[in-house]
């Protein structure tokens, strides 16, 4: 009997890491048939040396080894991503483990019953595998998962983090605390891990949120950059211009003939004057989100060195300031994902160009953003949240999709014109009731 489910745990233990692993390492797409068969065959070798060959204080490295390696050289994934993948996926299960063990000694199961019985074994480790796989198929958890996992690649600093919690899961789970006596040894190992859990989740919010605070001070300075700039510029433009007048009221005295060609060569001055046409555009929009947003994203056009065009109606002002501030918050969101999503497709193309146009209607504003592009564009799958732009993008266009799905007041149509990806984003403005 001991013989039939011993084999049985290992490759039900096999799986669960398997599944896991793969869920974090790319969300499981993506991946040739043969290399998914591959890394099981890697997984379950690593298992039963892990089960049959090495003492308990070294199968922890050891998986994080194989792990780590996999990752490295068959899905050829750098190796801070391999890393962090592989600490990802046993910390995870290792926390479901714990968890169960907390409730078997809640609800009075002595681990004896359990170390002393294959079956109880058995069943204990096809709940633990069952239950993990559940938790990593749930979208919400996993997109935490995948979260922390940018957020450790991006911010090195939160490696040691990760590594402090790993050793103390080591040091915990090496003791075999799920078929270990109740002792108060026991009980002491389960409060640490539980501290440090707790201090490892508000060390990764504060740093999350100081990663926050920074990025919204840079884009305050883009934006401070960028005012002083044409503020800068105006006050250059209006200095030349009084000298300008000068220049005009001396040849008008004179009765010049030069004057109609100085005049001319004013309005050819004129025409290329961009930042005094940039504020005239930018002041039809109210002060708020979408004047500084706007700001914000063509100074990155004028970084990546895309042309641009903007023009927006009068009367738009008027209409988006009528417009509640949920929903302006909306609008707001839903622009800066289209406006990334815009720049990074035009930058990727020969020509970069984009055309951004704000008419006014009868019932509506609409935003309409045109841009170059490299490639094809399957146009039916964009409100899934497909993307062009390769694994770990696409959750801006989810976020669009979920916005609108909420509210009725907005609507997006996408559609290939010549050289040009444009996206219509409608925004209906319903009348006050009196």
């Amino acid at each position: 009997m001991n013989s039939f489910f011993i084999p049985l745990i290992i490759i039900s233990q096999t799986f669960t890491e398997y599944i896991v692993f793969l869920k974090i390492i790319n969300n499981d797409n993506n991946i040739k048939k043969n290399k998914k068969i591959f890394i099981f065959v890697v997984f379950l070798s690593q298992m039963f040396i892990s089960n049959y060959v090495l003492p308990d204080y070294l199968r922890y490295v050891f998986t994080i080894t194989i792990f780590t390696c996999t990752s490295h050289f068959i899905l050829k994934k750098n190796l801070i991503e391999s890393f962090v993948t592989s600490i990802l996926t046993l910390i995870l299960i290792s926390i479901v483990e714990i968890i169960i063990t907390i409730i078997l000694f809640v609800i009075g199961i002595k681990p004896q019953q359990i170390s002393e019985n294959i079956n109880n074994q058995f069943l204990l480790n096809m709940v633990i595998s069952l239950l993990s796989i559940l938790i990593i198929n749930l979208k919400k958890i996993l997109d935490i998962i995948l979260n922390i996992k940018i957020i450790c690649i991006k911010r090195k600093v939160l490696f040691k983090y990760i590594i402090i919690i790993l050793i103390i899961i080591y040091l915990i789970l090496a003791k075999n605390i799920l078929f270990a006596r109740v002792t108060l040894e026991m009980i002491i190992n389960l409060i640490i891990l539980f501290v440090s859990f707790l201090l490892f989740i508000l060390i990764f919010i504060s740093d999350n949120k100081n990663s926050q605070l920074e990025e919204a001070n840079k884009q305050m300075l883009n934006y401070v950059t960028k005012y002083e700039k044409i503020i800068a510029d105006q006050g250059k433009a209006n200095h030349e211009f009084r000298n300008q007048l000068m220049v005009i009221r001396g040849y008008a005295q004179m009765n010049s003939p030069k004057l109609i060609e100085y005049l001319d060569s004013i309005v050819d001055d004129t025409k290329k004057t961009h930042s005094s046409y940039l504020i005239s555009q930018l002041n039809k929009f109210p002060d708020g989100g979408i004047k500084g947003l706007l700001y914000y994203k063509l100074s990155i056009m004028d970084d990546e060195n895309i042309k641009y065009e903007i023009n927006v109606d009068t009367g738009v002002k008027t209409k988006l300031k009528s417009l509640d501030t949920i929903i302006y918050k909306n609008i707001t969101k839903i622009l800066g994902v289209l406006l990334d999503n815009s720049i990074d497709a035009s930058k990727q193309s020969k020509n970069k160009r984009i055309i951004i146009s704000v008419t006014n209607e009868k019932s509506k504003v609409i935003f309409n953003i045109s841009n170059t592009y490299k490639g094809k564009i399957d146009v039916s799958k964009l409100s899934t949240g497909y993307t062009t732009k390769g694994k770990g993008h696409g959750y801006g266009l989810r976020l669009v999709k979920d916005i609108i799905d909420e509210n009725e007041n907005f609507e997006i149509q996408r559609s290939v014109d010549e050289n040009y990806f444009v996206t219509n984003f409608n925004i209906l403005i319903k009348r006050k009731k009196k």
